[in-house]
């Protein structure tokens, strides 16, 4: 794992720096596209978003008891994580797919990429406290900046709800995936209550997407994945596809 540093990249001799943790591709700019994706920037963002959110966010969303390790067992038995591939996760966060990720891997190697500097540096000092060994880069899932073929799977935990262009984010994680790779999706539908639909509504403004019951399955197979059944719990669904071609 490289702390900090510089890189220098072969395809156009830029020079990108390693901070904290991780590598920054996207240097002054936030590559952000909406309100929600701009929350992630705030001081703090980082730090609280596991303890104080992501530990109980799918037990408030689902209404059931749905701890982190329940999820994670989902998105692992969708990715099937083979123990010498590459895997992606996209839009990390604080790194919670890809430590899971990473901790079912042997010569493997789990990357997560995320926008926010913030959730990057918490993503690699949660990582270096359990002893994981992922690679942290600061990209846009709309522009990865990977070779094609470059990852055996992926995985995306809510992301897809705040990104600006969900299809092409899409079609770039098929670019980068082998032929047959796998790749493993949670996020949310539109609430079927009224009360859900009138806090979805609100939290839309800030350029959250919330998908309709079918638009999953359909998102994936025009971007080049054959789907799984979709499986859900209330508002939560877990998608997961395998790259055609």
């Amino acid at each position: 794992m490289i702390l900090d540093g510089k890189a220098r990249s072969p395809a156009t001799g830029g020079i990108y720096e390693i901070k904290d943790g991780y590598l920054d591709l996207l240097k002054t700019s936030t590559g952000a596209d909406s309100l929600a994706n701009l929350t992630n920037f705030l001081p703090g963002a980082g730090r609280g978003y596991e303890p104080l959110w992501r530990v109980r966010s799918l037990n408030l969303l689902t209404g059931e008891p749905f701890p982190n390790e329940r999820e994670l067992e989902i998105i692992t038995r969708l990715v099937r994580p083979v123990r010498e591939g590459r895997y992606l996760d996209l839009g990390c966060s604080a790194g919670l797919y890809t430590r899971s990720l990473s901790r079912n891997l042997d010569s493997g190697l789990a990357v997560g990429i995320d926008i926010s500097p913030s959730m990057l540096r918490e993503a690699n000092r949660r990582a270096r406290a359990i002893g994981a060994n992922p690679s942290f880069v600061r990209a846009n899932a709309k522009n990865l900046p990977f070779f094609d073929a470059s990852f055996a799977g992926a995985v995306c935990g809510g992301s897809l709800n705040e990104f600006g262009d969900p299809a092409r984010a899409l079609r770039e994680t098929h670019r980068v995936l082998e032929p047959g790779g796998r790749l493993a999706i949670m996020g949310i539908l539109l609430a079927a209550t009224p009360r859900g639909r009138r806090l979805q509504r609100f939290l839309s403004t800030g350029g959250i997407r919330f998908f309709h019951p079918d638009e999953p399955q359909s998102l994936l197979g025009h971007t080049g994945f054959e789907p799984d059944p979709l499986q859900t719990y209330g508002p939560i669904f877990f998608a997961g596809a395998t790259r055609r071609g």
